[in-house]
């Protein structure tokens, strides 16, 4: 009886916690006069709010608990030319969302005095002559790499450091790859061809050597990874490499004789010499929640709602990567985060930058 007991509360547990904890939800219902749509899916809650004139949207990430996430309030902020709604939710972080001058524009670039009460404090940018500043604003979670032509500042949390990888100065580094917390390169102190592979872990900056014996041209590409598989094709040898990175594998699964094959949708398939030769193919596309179109300014749009789109940053640039709700970007010499909460925050600053457009700068986020 007592294991029939012990069994039956660990199925209810189970089930509340599928229920409760892990499951999808959707919901529907009414604030202020105004309609809310939410759809929670995978730690990504989603909301539409709309009247009869304004249909606003917001995305944040978070595990649902057991109870449904519902917005209490909706704050109209308005004057004659501008119109904002700061949602309110229990124990959930929010930001105004607005609307002025014919489009929805981010909070942080409006400068009225009716929302610097929700605006955070700018950073003060030194004006040093140094090559490099960096301005101790990631979280503990947030490393970011840049490659300075011996090996890279690593920058994490409210310090930096300086790892040197090779003796002499490599300009390009274009034979480099980050997968989860390290990046792969190619060993650069080897000339004309390299054997063997550089691995720099960036959450703890240990360095690791991988020899994989066979000799590629540097007039070569990393195509990508599949399962800590690395692909890289040898344009002056016609060669398709495939490293496996835990045992140092290497086979060769493409070549003249043996003809080529690439991957695509979850499989590889035959495909032409001139893919990997002529196109440069590559095989990680990364997939996005959302679209940027870059035009006098960044414009945003959430997938979910293709008809709002929203300019969040002023000026043109050139996006690195995206985690969540943050751009990683680049604005002539400096690098910034971008997130709704916050705006545009600078990270670092470095003299190069803007000259040397080939210059590697790799985001990882432990989470």
């Amino acid at each position: 009886m007592k294991k029939v007991l012990i069994y039956s509360i660990i199925i209810v547990f189970i089930a509340i916690v599928l229920k409760y904890v892990l499951s999808n939800y959707k919901m529907n219902y009414e604030v202020s006069n105004y309609n809310v749509n939410m759809t929670y899916k995978n730690s990504r809650f989603y909301y539409e709010i709309s009247n009869e004139e304004y249909t606003f949207n917001f995305v944040y990430y978070k595990r649902r608990g057991f109870t449904k996430t519902m917005i209490s309030r909706i704050d109209e902020i308005k004057d004659e030319n501008l119109y904002c709604i700061y949602p309110v939710i229990d124990n959930v972080e929010t930001y105004p969302l607005c609307y002025k001058d014919g489009e929805y524009i981010d909070y942080n670039l409006i400068d009225s005095e009716l929302l610097d009460e929700y605006k955070t404090e700018d950073i003060d940018v030194d004006k040093s002559s140094k090559d490099f500043v960096y301005y101790n604003d990631l979280s503990d979670e947030e490393y970011i790499a840049l490659w300075n032509y011996k090996g890279y500042i690593v920058m994490n949390g409210s310090s930096y450091k300086n790892v040197e990888i090779f003796k002499n100065d490599r300009y390009d580094n274009t034979l480099s790859i980050l997968i989860d917390n390290s990046i792969y390169m190619a060993n650069y102190d080897e000339e004309h061809e390299y054997s063997s592979l550089i691995k720099l872990n960036l959450a703890n900056l240990k360095t690791e050597t991988i020899e994989i014996k066979d000799k590629i041209d540097y007039d070569s590409y990393i195509v990508g990874n599949i399962n800590k598989n690395l692909y890289i094709f040898d344009s002056k040898y016609s060669l398709l490499y495939e490293i496996n990175l835990k045992n140092s594998k290497v086979n060769i699964i493409g070549n003249n004789e043996k003809g080529f094959v690439k991957y695509d949708n979850g499989k590889f398939v035959p495909c032409s010499k001139s893919e990997y030769k002529v196109d440069k193919i590559t095989y990680n596309e990364k997939t996005s929640k959302y679209k940027y179109r870059i035009q006098d300014g960044v414009y945003k749009t959430i997938n979910d709602n293709k008809d709002i789109e929203q300019k969040i940053i002023n000026e043109d640039v050139e996006i690195n990567s995206e985690y969540n709700n943050k751009i990683y970007y680049k604005n002539k010499d400096n690098f910034y985060i971008y997130d709704p909460f916050k705006g545009s925050r600078i990270v670092f600053y470095n003299y190069e930058l803007t000259f040397n457009n080939s210059n590697s700068i790799y985001v990882y986020i432990d989470n």
